[in-house]
């Protein structure tokens, strides 16, 4: 006889049931919740904690008025800067219309009454106003107000219309040349220093620019300008009355009004104007300006601009270089006014050299610090002289510093900078108002 076998499958299931109604007869565990973690454990304090907490308390004021104020004006933050006067097609297409924009601007500089007020951005589709106001004193104010009007048909192109009135005053000249105490061309009453004024500015300004390519863009602009220098309030024999004979100054003391008519030629590669964009920069530029009162000069204006901006490592690390290039040339009539001889204002250092030619060349190095937010350290050097091959080359004006910028999605909007040169160390503070770098008619 053959005594049965099971089968290992029954087997199997015979010890699966006995496991499972053992488990059944045992009373349920609750189980346990795990531990609610969150954070980083860390130490309460670290080595370098007070150098991070000193720098987000530095970065609370301008991380505050990115966030608050400038994503606003993201549409037509254009109009604020000169350096882009006609937009690119694809922005005339996506700006939204009906967009206004108010912010506050401010401006402080070592020496310089502060500055305070407002700005008003406008766009209506293709017609885009910018009013400004500010006021430090009754010698130092401005307002102006803009209107542009653009098209994208059969060429992209704008053509603007600006009024301008400014105040200011603690304005110094120390004559012309790059060493003007030694330079034979002054003429000082006594002891050789710098004179001091105040200089009110109204202007009249129509532009018309094309964007014959999406990089290329040619511009024409007219100006009619009335200049009125004096003495400052209270000056003893500190104003420039008092420091140079009356031939030094030409063109002060009295109404002096010039036109002004300039064509340039602009190829600029950076997809926007703010501090992180990267590409190239060339322009050239020529213009022809008349006395109109206080004399009868005549003379032309024409230079040259060239700046690169690469980033370095990363995109957020932009190395760059620069030069520009300014003279003017004598036509006919008499000298040129004291004030518009070829001045200096891309030097971050005092902006007191006059001549009839300038050369600065500057190198700038910046990196994101947060969104809309960069560090920047510069190096520049300046000089001037009658021309170009008089350069004074021997005796260059260095200036070195480092700031923080401010910019939107489209263009710079706000400065921070501290500068050292063997003249003066200054401070600069600048809220919604322009740079000073862009084409000549709004420049000093």
């Amino acid at each position: 006889m053959l005594s049965p076998r099971w089968p290992s499958s029954g087997v199997a299931l015979l010890l699966t049931l006995a496991a499972s109604q053992a488990a059944a007869d045992e009373p349920k565990k609750q189980p346990t919740p795990p531990e609610e973690v969150s954070g980083i454990e860390r130490k309460a304090r670290e080595p370098g904690e007070l150098g991070r907490d000193i720098a987000h308390a530095a970065l609370f004021l301008p991380r505050s008025l990115v966030e608050l104020i400038l994503f606003t004006t993201g549409e037509v933050a254009a109009v604020v800067e000169d350096e882009q006067f006609v937009p690119r097609a694809r922005e005339l297409f996506t700006a939204r219309e009906g967009a206004i924009a108010f912010f506050p601007t401010f401006f402080l500089e070592t020496g310089v009454t502060p500055n305070v007020g407002a700005r008003v951005i406008a766009n209506f589709g293709n017609v885009t106003s910018s009013v400004r106001g500010g006021y430090g004193g009754l010698d130092t104010n401005v307002a102006e107000a803009r209107v542009r009007i653009g098209t994208s048909t059969p060429l992209p192109a704008a053509i603007s219309l600006e009024g301008l009135h400014d105040a200011r005053t603690g304005l110094a000249f120390l004559g012309v040349g790059q060493r003007p105490f030694e330079d034979e061309r002054n003429h000082y009453l006594g002891e050789k220093r710098a004179g001091l004024f105040r200089e009110r500015r109204d202007r009249i300004l129509v532009t018309f620019g094309l964007r014959t390519g999406d990089d290329t863009e040619v511009f024409v602009s007219t100006s009619l300008l009335q200049r009125r220098t004096e003495d400052p309030r209270g000056a003893v024999d500190g104003g420039i009355g008092h420091v140079f004979e009356g031939a030094a100054v030409p063109g002060a003391f009295g109404n002096l009004r010039i036109s002004y008519t300039e064509a340039a030629l602009r190829y600029d590669s950076r997809p926007a104007r703010h501090a992180m964009a990267t590409g190239q920069l060339l322009e050239v530029y020529g213009g022809l300006s008349r006395q109109l009162t206080l004399g009868d000069a005549a003379w032309a204006r024409s230079g040259v601009r060239v700046a690169g901006f690469f980033p370095i490592y990363r995109r957020t690390n932009v190395l760059s270089p620069r030069i520009v290039l300014d003279g003017l040339t004598h036509l006919e009539g008499g000298p040129v006014p004291f004030r518009e001889l070829v001045g200096q204002p891309s030097f971050r250092g005092p902006d007191n050299r006059r001549d009839d030619v300038s050369l600065v060349a500057s190198i700038d190095y910046r990196w994101q610090l947060v969104r809309y937010v960069a560090a920047r350290l510069f190096v520049d050097a300046a000089t001037v002289g009658p021309s170009v091959r008089n350069l004074d080359f021997e005796h260059p004006r260095p200036a070195v510093g480092f700031g923080i910028d401010l910019h939107g999605s489209d263009a710079e909007l706000g400065r921070i900078a501290f500068t050292f040169s063997p003249e003066a160390a200054s401070f600069s503070f600048a809220f919604g108002a322009p740079a000073g770098f862009g084409d000549r008619q709004h420049r000093d």
